[in-house]
């Protein structure tokens, strides 16, 4: 099946984990970013704050004036941390001029003190209208009493 320009949906250009980002102005202000490893004391741990940073690709010929980004936490099983995933609506601006190229549009998540009941591998899944296009996988690990 050809895939034509018309065809292509919402789509993740990038997508970080972090200590901390702000979406500003069309840019990502990252610090301590791009980490895949969470090192922690105990079980279950507490981590005071995190973030996810990404930029979403919005192509031309899309032919909604909105769309609904999504991100859930899950763990190695697949089952949701959070009760209900965090959502953004996000308002598409209309594109008249023909030259225009896909439009991006930068967002930024902050989850504070979130529990991590053991030890593993877990995942944030980021969707859009409901359906999944990107996952940031991390692992949360014990550090040892050296460390």
């Amino acid at each position: 099946m050809a895939i034509t320009p018309d065809s292509i949906g919402p789509s993740v250009d990038v997508a970080l984990l972090a200590d901390s980002v702000q979406a500003v102005r069309g840019k990502l202000f990252i610090l301590g970013g791009g980490w895949d490893t969470l090192w922690v004391r105990n079980f279950p741990a507490r981590h005071p704050s995190l973030a996810i940073g990404l930029r979403l690709r919005i192509p031309t010929s899309w032919h909604s004036d909105e769309v609904r980004l999504s991100v859930e936490l899950q763990d190695a099983d697949g089952s949701a941390i959070f009760p209900q995933p965090l959502t953004q609506q996000i308002r598409i601006p209309s594109q008249t001029d023909p030259e225009t190229t896909d439009l991006g549009l930068v967002r930024s998540f902050t989850f504070n003190n979130l529990v991590f009941p053991r030890e593993g591998s877990y995942s944030f899944v980021i969707s859009v209208d409901e359906e999944p296009v990107s996952r940031l996988r991390f692992r949360v690990r014990k550090r040892s009493d050296q460390s």
